[in-house]
């Protein structure tokens, strides 16, 4: 149940969640390409990526999932995967409307957008990838944006889809909605322009929705799992992820590969692949929500967010500037741990 300021009780939401499917557009290249492995049903051949290049420059690199995927492996860098896996660069993301206002001059750093266009921040959790601070400023910005007060750590619809639908529908002036992100699965993912016409939010709104994905490398990531596993449960967490791991189970815990962020995209981007019947829904609904996909580098959360708030013109998300896990007791699990972790899913990992 929601604890709010009594602007709206769980009884109201609840009558909100939508029934139908989400659409992905234009963002998505759904045309074949001269790959001739590519038959246009899998995730890692239609797929345009963004990705954040130094935010300072406020610049994005473009590729598509399928050259991108295959330099992601337990080495890459986000260094190496800007230099390795870039098809062009961008000063901007597209703009829902840009069609109706290609003949205006865009400024760099803000875009030209219409008028009662909604821009939609997904930011989707991984953990040791700035989790905590996501979560966090997240529950404060419903608190301070819409006065909803989560009852637990988590934001409310960090877990839950129909909930977070819930809240893009009642929360007007929120622009930031974090996710569990390798929980949600894009066939149950609200779509705020498809929600009952008896809402009081206007159903003929254009919506944008940019998703944000976290990158750390993947070595990095593991022993940096690995250890707050040991931190939160000592040996016997350590005892429990290696035997799990013995027969290549997903790991347990912040050492679980479903919960890598590559692993998540690419099961995400994998069920929406379906060309023909999207294009077909979008033809049918003219305010259709498009989906706009950004790889960033997860120290770089802050900056990252501070570039997109000014160029969609949207309020600033408090609370990033907060760190925490900096500091942790010494220990972790043992290398065999980690080595075996490797040999599990290191292969896995590329493949994907």
């Amino acid at each position: 149940a929601f604890i709010t300021s009594g602007h709206y009780g769980d009884g109201e939401l609840r009558a909100l969640v939508p029934t139908t499917g989400i659409i992905f557009d234009s963002l998505l290249s759904f045309a074949s390409t001269d790959d001739p492995d590519d038959n246009g049903t899998t995730a890692d051949h239609s797929h345009r990526i963004y990705l954040a290049e130094d935010p300072a420059t406020g610049k994005f690199a473009m590729s598509h999932w399928k050259h991108l995927s295959k330099k992601w492996d337990s080495k890459c860098t986000y260094a190496r995967l800007l230099l390795r896996a870039t098809t062009q660069s961008v000063e901007m993301l597209p703009s829902m409307m840009e069609s109706t206002t290609s003949s205006q001059s865009q400024s760099r750093s803000q875009l030209q957008q219409h008028p009662d266009e909604r821009i939609i921040f997904i930011l989707h959790n991984h953990p040791k990838m700035a989790s905590t601070t996501l979560r966090r400023a997240c529950w404060e910005n419903l608190r301070s944006t819409c006065d909803v007060v989560s009852p637990k750590r988590d934001p409310i619809g960090y877990s839950n889809a129909n909930d977070l639908a819930m809240l893009i529908d009642k929360c007007h002036n929120t622009h930031h909605f974090c996710v569990m992100g390798w929980h949600f699965h894009p066939n149950n993912f609200p779509n705020a322009t498809l929600i009952s016409s008896s809402s009081s939010y206007s159903s003929s709104r254009p919506t944008t929705y940019i998703h944000l994905f976290p990158f750390r490398n993947f070595d990095d990531w593991a022993v940096s799992a690995m250890k707050q596993v040991y931190v939160g449960h000592s040996e016997a967490g350590c005892e429990e992820v290696a035997k799990r791991l013995e027969k290549c189970d997903d790991g347990w815990l912040e050492l679980d590969f479903t919960k890598y962020s590559k692993r998540a995209m690419t099961k995400m981007l994998g069920i929406i692949d379906e060309p023909q019947k999207i294009v077909q829904q979008q033809q049918q609904q003219q305010s259709a929500a498009k989906h706009h996909f950004l790889l960033y580098d997860y120290s770089q959360v802050h900056a990252t967010l501070t570039m997109l708030e000014r160029s969609y013109q949207v309020p600033r998300m408090a609370y990033l500037n907060m760190q925490y896990k900096q500091t942790r007791q010494d220990g972790t699990c043992s290398n065999r741990t980690l080595s075996r972790f490797h040999d599990c899913f290191d292969d896995q990992l590329l493949g994907l």
